[in-house]
């Protein structure tokens, strides 16, 4: 029977300990709700950025795209640059064997040439022959 008569009285014992629980909870609010702005405040340019990167995105797609075409056009250029440059090695070589006839032409047209120190050279001794012409 006493338990019955201090029941009423532990209710609100019971009553305090949810208050300073609560109490307790809504010092630990202070911190927490510090936190909170200070991670908003931090977190406020983000959505600024999302834009800004996208914007970013699109113009290195567009100057990547630009400078593939560059690629392409260059490529091209150097495949005709290569073929024009085999086309010239081919002429320089049909040029310089060319010139190696001519070379070997006017070899054999100097050593038939008259010696200086001789009046007559093999023409002038041939034309002789040929003509009758003693000298």
């Amino acid at each position: 029977m006493l338990t019955s008569l201090l029941a009423p009285l532990r209710l609100p014992e019971r009553v305090i300990e949810a208050l300073e629980s609560l109490a307790e909870a809504a010092r630990e609010l202070g911190p927490i709700r510090t936190e909170l702005t200070r991670v908003r405040e931090q977190t406020e340019p983000v959505a600024e950025l999302l834009p800004a990167l996208n914007n970013l995105e699109e113009e290195l797609t567009r100057r990547l795209d630009g400078l593939q075409e560059v690629i392409v056009a260059l490529e091209g250029d150097e495949s005709h640059l290569n073929l024009t440059v085999r086309k010239l090695v081919d002429e320089l070589a049909g040029l310089h064997k060319t010139v190696g006839g001519l070379q070997g032409d006017v070899e054999r047209i100097t050593d038939r040439l008259p010696d200086p120190e001789e009046k007559r050279g093999p023409l002038e001794a041939a034309r002789d022959v040929l003509s009758g012409s003693g000298g």
